[in-house]
């Protein structure tokens, strides 16, 4: 993501954003849906979330 102008980095952001909050919402989504979270969903929640970091690190990355 380097050689990109404020524009191109703005729409890189605004996509990155984006991209997180669905996966913000699929994680709402598993841990309204019961109570006590089965391993399955546990599992699939932590997939998400570890997702939601690199999403989280690549945003940081565009303003370095």
């Amino acid at each position: 993501m380097q050689n990109l102008t404020n524009e191109q980095k703005a729409q890189a952001y605004n996509n990155l954003l984006h991209q997180y909050q669905r996966l913000q919402e699929q994680v709402r989504q598993i841990k309204a849906e019961e109570v006590n979270i089965s391993d399955a969903n546990q599992r699939k929640v932590n997939e998400l979330e570890a997702i939601m970091k690199q999403v989280y690190s690549q945003t940081e990355k565009l303003y370095r």
